[in-house]
């Protein structure tokens, strides 16, 4: 793979010298990278997250990461809060999506990011950090940067550490947000004691909008027995490669597994106003395509009160949840089961 191996026998992809593209992460888990060519590809104003093929030897584009500011003051968060994929780009003109880049007067190769061995008492584990710069938000006035980790003891796990520069306003909360559930066609969101199935909370809907749902609190939330907050997402299908897109070729899921996605919150970072939130689509974005099986979760997030640095991990792993090592309290396969109109195996 051209340009991303920090050496022959490392884990670690990473750009080697100015002008590769963009991506970061592990051979033995997952990727992230931003727009910039010969990248993973994608509309502007996301972060991309990617497996690698085992075919292919190269990232596969599996879902989006988009930045949401909401800063305080009078009216709805809704009047208040910014979409970084789709404001126009103030520094770009004409360009949709907010521009999303390296900071290189950091350091001359500050696009590799930061590779460092932090101490353990098992082993010493390698973390790679990559700081992530974000164009000023032109609807509410949002600046805000973050910093993207992975540890090389959790290869499937992104951690996302959000934070606003001092001449922003003042932010009630900064999420990051899944945002291309319908890639794998997510449709079950596990909670504690109970799955929550898209075909039921949308089963009334025949637009072609993003269609919403009440916020899952805390109190439902699954926990690790770490007190971490852990919120997954899946697929009700066995095999969503074997299942052919009615859209565009670029929605055909190209991935050999079917994977468990979900968002983890460590238990120092939890607010208690902490909130998973999903929203759903029939059809394809930007078009009456519809997707194969009806609706499924396009976004999915965890939202809570900004406090600077604090930290959401998105991660991916091909275990389904009832097989989490260590295992997660409450989530049980008859579950799904009784959730799933297909069932699975």
């Amino acid at each position: 793979m051209r340009g991303q191996a920090v050496t022959a026998d490392s884990q670690w992809i990473r750009p080697v010298k100015k002008g590769d593209p963009l991506i970061w992460g592990r051979r033995d888990g997952i990727v992230f990278g931003l727009p910039f060519p010969g990248g993973l590809p994608g509309p502007r104003g996301l972060i991309r997250v990617g497996v690698i093929s085992p075919t292919t030897h190269k990232p596969d584009l599996l879902n989006f990461i988009a930045i949401e500011p909401v800063v305080l003051g009078p009216g709805s968060r809704f009047s208040r809060i910014a979409f970084s994929e789709l404001e126009p780009s103030s520094m770009d003109p004409g360009l949709r999506g907010k521009r999303l880049w390296i900071d290189s007067t950091a350091s001359e190769n500050s696009f590799q990011g930061t590779l460092r061995t932090l101490p353990n008492r098992v082993g010493p584990i390698e973390r790679l950090s990559v700081r992530i710069d974000v164009e000023r938000f032109t609807a509410n006035g949002a600046h805000v940067y973050l910093v993207a980790s992975m540890d090389s003891d959790h290869p499937d796990e992104l951690q996302l550490a959000v934070y606003q520069y001092a001449d922003s306003p003042a932010l009630e909360e900064l999420t990051v947000t899944a945002t291309m559930g319908n890639y794998e066609r997510l449709r079950q969101l596990w909670l504690k004691d109970r799955v929550v199935n898209s075909h039921e909370l949308y089963k009334a809907y025949t637009g072609d909008a993003f269609v919403e749902h009440e916020n899952y609190p805390l109190d439902e939330m699954l926990r690790m027995y770490d007190g971490d907050a852990i919120a997954l997402c899946t697929s009700d299908e066995a095999d969503p490669a074997s299942v052919p897109s009615t859209g565009a070729e670029h929605w055909r899921y190209r991935l050999p597994k079917k994977l468990t996605q979900y968002w983890r919150v460590p238990a120092h970072d939890i607010e208690p106003d902490l909130r998973i939130r999903v929203n759903g689509r029939r059809v394809y974005w930007a078009s009456h395509d519809p997707v194969p099986g009806g609706a499924a979760f396009e976004n999915f997030e965890v939202r809570q009160r900004y406090l600077p640095g604090q930290i959401f991990i998105f991660g991916v792993t091909d275990k389904e949840p009832w097989r989490f090592d260590p295992p997660i309290p409450h989530v049980n396969h008859s579950a799904i089961l009784e959730n799933s109109p297909a069932g699975i195996n």
